[in-house]
């Protein structure tokens, strides 16, 4: 168990119990230290169980990270602790309780560009008049979304907008009536899309909290069991919370002890600035709320700390130092930490580009200590990055740009998806262009040449001239490159006329070499292939989302509802590996924030660059509907103010604000007026660049970046993870090279008949037993159903009379529900293994009725354990309880059965009888009795216990495999008999035939 130093302060609020708590957290101030204390503490004190304690965030990151911090500090580890995002627990509330106010209760969740694309399908339905331009009919659904999700945020429903536009006061002239028009428009607009949502069965990201509070607010009964539940409510980052988060907090926290963390010097995500309104509110909500200020920072020297208070005093009266009387002053924890506030200002851009990265070199050759992550180059926007990186690329610095956008632009996206638009349109030009520029095929240039002037002199398609290569003088590797992607056009156009896009997509990169020259690459330590590795993965995931929603999914309509997608404006989201080389960073101000570096320059600090140009904001929300505190001042440029203090407060020893005249056109631009507001001025002008322009990075000042070893010792970066699963653990002890391609690389990977058809039968083993439980009322273990820790409530009967279970025909309805088609050789074995399916639970639904049904304590049921210093977690199939209280684990398989098993065999169900026997959640139930393979092709069980002696002994292998996988050595270790099995075999360059 990890513990982290606490000054008072920060000790005063994690030892507050006695009401509601307002911490005010300055950056760098230890804010989430405080919070993952306090939830520990809670635990350990007895004080709550984890399953009593709710902890919101805005970000999937920032949750992560307190969980994480969590796990560390706890001794044992836990069943249910909610860490999460607003959005998951409120997705959680409406997918258990929706249809007590009417909601579907199995919804798909839009994202912006889903919910795009269904309005745009359904304009008709919209009647739109003002907002329905004659050239461009869906040019301002975003610009409707967009405010529809903001009525959301402030618990503005349909009835009410149109309410206040048929009620408006009107003078008698003609544009007040067509303002009244266009109000009227935007509600009618507004009813008509969130019915069209439930029509299809959907909501969006603001239906999830919209909902969750109407559902608070209607079902008194729902609201106490939620407040019965959590005992302690604790929310991160509170000056962002909008008033919808607001009163689901208030909602829930009625009779919790309710903790909020915030700062609104950091709020940059809060509607027209109303940073500081939800802290001032919570003060009128919780008069006898305790207050505790952090300000001691943990990151920065003193002088970066002025700097920016300096700026953020900006931004009074609107904050909370003005409006509660506090001090809000950071300062640096360590007073001898030397820190520099540095301002270069230039000529031209250019000048600017070379002095940031001479400086850079400069600085990484003076501190022979510092590594390129200690660099960051903040920018405000995207589009501002690229001089820069073409300047480290110049200067073979390595680099990498965290962009937050922008997946559907990279090259190997481009590749997959001119692969698929060839399958139905073969004879357009430039996707086969695109794929004889694959790089694995390195395709001569004079062979390109030769197939695009023969096509143009004959006047046919690129594809025809694959086809007749051996016409046009081609070399002989040219000429096999041109029959292998025809063969391979053919292939694909055959597969797709049955196959799901994913299935279709796959084969092409296992066959056309791609994904082995990836892994190649890779082995190289080739830093763009590795991100590529990573993109490849997230276009199959995101195709493999559009297949859940479209049953009958092909190449064909995956493509046109790709190009919608471009159409809508998505550049699709970009999520960065953990685990990337040392390299400078280059992010935006935004994805900068709970980040820190050594080095940080803040470049283009001139007007309209940093702060932005005001833009406009859509469609404004009337501000008598507005439920905010809007600030007194001008809420663009405050918030800009909030992002550069963001940005400052990144730096630990040294901080560059960096500018220019000139970013070309006419004028010359003015500096920021975050920097004359520093009393910076045009007279400090830095000088030139040195002569030769980067030329002036000396490259001993440069040293390659350190890699961490991968197999062969070259490679990707890597970073542990923070928690094994079971069939991590296997992978590693069958191959550690398995383990590397499978959870660090996360290659993709083939499908087969067997794990489509495993998959499928725990899947309806799963809903069937659901059924059980509810038929019985004994409601299915869910966010707010934990197991009983009474035994005596949990025993079951086994009288068939006693315990009520689906029908026969029931089953196979769940069955087909849950069937996956995908990965099948041929039609004839899909059908085969649907035949042995329906087998396997007729005879399983006879047996069950002969011995006796049960109904399970426990389905799916999730653990995290500690063993040793590490974390392991897992789900277990089904848990049942016999009449003498004892607790059977039970594990389905279907591969074939085993009546004798082995040590390794038994590994799995070891894990979960410790799991069991460790946590109180499950440990309160009942002593766990037997531990059970349930072999579903034969209908067999195989039974076991496991003693003290074998299980420390598993945890000593567990300990030792673990220990392994952190020392980073990934060797492949291959054999016949896991090479046989393993799902990377054919693209393996270490495989044992």
């Amino acid at each position: 168990m990890l513990e982290y130093p606490l000054n008072s302060s920060q000790q005063k609020a994690v030892d507050y119990t006695d009401g509601p708590l307002l911490i005010v957290a300055g950056a760098g101030t230890g804010k989430t230290t405080v919070v993952t204390q306090k939830i520990s503490q809670l635990i350990r004190s007895k004080k709550a169980k984890p399953e009593e304690i709710l902890a919101l965030t805005f970000t999937d990151k920032a949750a992560g990270e307190m969980q994480d911090r969590v796990d560390e500090l706890l001794d044992l580890g836990y069943i249910d602790l909610q860490i999460s995002t607003f959005h998951t627990f409120c997705q959680k509330i409406i997918e258990d309780f929706g249809m007590d106010i009417g909601l579907p209760n199995h919804f798909r969740l839009l994202t912006e560009t889903d919910a795009w694309l269904l309005s745009r399908e359904n304009l008709d339905k919209l009647n739109l008049d003002y907002y329905r331009p004659m050239g461009n009919p869906s040019s301002q659904i975003h610009t409707l979304l967009q405010h529809f999700s903001k009525c959301k945020d402030e618990l503005i429903s349909p009835g009410e907008y149109l309410d206040y536009a048929e009620n408006l006061k009107l003078d008698t002239d003609e544009a007040s009536t067509d303002e009244k028009n266009r109000l009227t428009e935007i509600a009618n607009a507004y009813h008509a899309y969130n019915n069209l949502l439930l029509e299809n069965n959907s909501l969006d990201f603001g239906d999830l909290i919209y909902y969750s509070v109407k559902l608070l607010t209607k079902r008194i009964d729902i609201k106490n069991r939620l407040q019965k539940r959590f005992k302690y409510i604790l929310v991160d980052e509170f000056q962002d919370v909008n008033y919808a988060q607001y009163e689901l907090v208030r909602l829930l926290s009625e009779k919790s002890q309710l903790t909020v963390v915030g700062d609104d010097d950091q709020s940059i995500y809060a509607f027209r600035g109303a940073s500081v309104s939800n802290i001032l509110r919570f003060k009128e909500d919780y008069p006898n709320a305790q207050e505790i200020v952090l300000n001691e920072n943990y990151r920065s020297g003193q002088k970066i700390l002025d700097t920016a208070y300096k700026s953020i005093q900006n931004n009074n009266p609107d904050r909370l130092e003005i409006k509660l009387n506090i001090d809000k002053r950071l300062k640096a924890s360590t007073p001898n930490l030397k820190s520099k506030v540095i301002n270069l200002h230039c000529h031209a851009l250019d000048d600017e580009v070379t002095l940031t990265i001479q400086e850079i070199a400069k600085l990484k050759s003076e501190n022979p200590n510092a590594s390129w992550d200690d660099f960051a180059i903040l920018v405000r926007a995207n589009t501002h990055a690229e001089p820069f990186i073409h300047a480290l690329e110049s200067a073979q610095i390595p680099y990498e740009f965290l962009a937050s956008a922008g997946l559907y632009r990279q090259p190997v996206v481009l590749d997959c998806f001119n692969f698929l638009k060839l399958l139905d349109n073969y004879h357009e030009h430039t996707g086969v262009y695109r794929l004889l520029k694959l790089p694995h095929l390195k395709f001569k240039e004079s062979d390109l040449q030769k197939i695009t002037q023969s096509a143009k002199k004959k006047s046919i398609s690129y594809y025809e001239a694959l086809k007749r290569a051996s016409e046009f003088w081609l070399s002989k590797e040219g000429i096999d490159t041109c029959n292998k992607l025809t063969n391979l056009l053919h292939d694909g156009m055959k597969q797709s006329r049955t196959e799901k896009p994913t299935i279709v997509l796959y084969n092409f990169l296992e066959n056309s070499g791609y994904l082995e020259y990836l892994l190649r690459e890779e082995e190289k330590g080739n830093q763009i292939v590795i991100r590529q590795i990573y993109q490849l993965k997230q276009f199959l995931d995101f195709i493999r989302a559009y297949e859940t929603t479209i049953p009958d999914s092909s190449a064909q309509r995956f493509v046109e509802h790709y190009n919608h997608i471009l159409e809508s404006g998505d550049k699709g989201k970009l999520f960065q590996p953990q685990d990337t080389p040392d390299s400078v960073n280059i992010l935006t101000v935004h994805a900068s924030k709970g980040l820190e570096f050594k080095y940080v320059f803040i470049i283009n600090l001139v007007e309209e660059r940093f702060p932005t140009r005001r833009r406009s904001q859509g469609i404004e929300i009337p501000l008598d509907l507005v439920r905010e505190q809007l600030p007194e001042g001008d809420f663009h440029y405050q918030e800009e103010r909030r992002l550069f203090y963001v940005a400052v407060t990144r730096a630990k020893e040294r901080l560059y604000l960096v500018s220019s005249e000139d970013y070309g056109g006419t004028r010359k631009k003015k500096m920021s007026r975050f920097l004359t507001e520093l009393e910076y001025g045009n007279e400090g002008k830095s000088p030139h660049p040195a002569k030769g322009g980067l030329g002036g990075v000396n490259s001993a000042m440069i040293k390659p970046p350190s890699i961490s070893p991968l197999g062969s010792g070259k490679g990707m970066a890597f970073t542990p993870p923070k928690a094994f699963s079971f069939s991590q653990i296997r992978s590693y002890q069958k191959c550690p090279y398995q383990y590397k391609l499978m959870h660090i690389l996360k290659i993709p990977s083939k499908g087969s008949a067997s794990f489509s058809f495993g998959s499928t039968m725990h899947n309806t083993l799963q809903a069937f037993y659901e059924k059980v439980k509810d038929l019985n009322s004994a409601q299915q273990g869910s966010l707010f159903d934990l197991p009983q820790t009474n035994p005596d409530t949990t025993k079951t009967e086994s009288k068939n009379s006693l315990i009520k279970v689906p029908s026969l025909e029931e089953l196979y309805e769940m069955y087909d529900s849950a069937w996956i088609p995908d990965w099948f050789k041929t039609k004839k074995q899909r059908e085969e293994y649907y035949q042995k399916g329906k087998e396997i639970f007729k005879l399983f639904f006879q047996s069950q009725g002969e011995v006796g049904w049960t109904i399970p304590v426990t389905l799916e049921g999730w653990f995290k354990i500690k063993v040793g210093d590490y974390l392991v977690h897992g789900r277990i199939d089904r848990i049942d309880q016999h009449p003498d209280g004892s607790l059977e684990i039970i594990d389905y398989k279907t591969g074939k059965s085993k009546e004798k098993l082995t040590a390794e065999d038994k590994e799995q169900l070891l894990i979960y009888q410790i799991a069991a026997e460790t946590l109180p959640e499950y440990r309160n139930i009942g002593p766990v009795g037997k531990l059970t393979f349930f072999y579903l092709n034969d209908n067999l069980q195989s039974s076991f216990v496991g003693n003290d002696k074998g299980m420390e002994k598993l945890k000593e292998k567990l300990i030792g495999t673990i220990k392994k996988i952190h020392e980073g050595s990934f060797i492949a270790t291959p054999n016949q008999m896991v090479c046989k099995y393993c799902d990377f075999r054919d693209i393996c360059e270490y495989r044992e035939s």
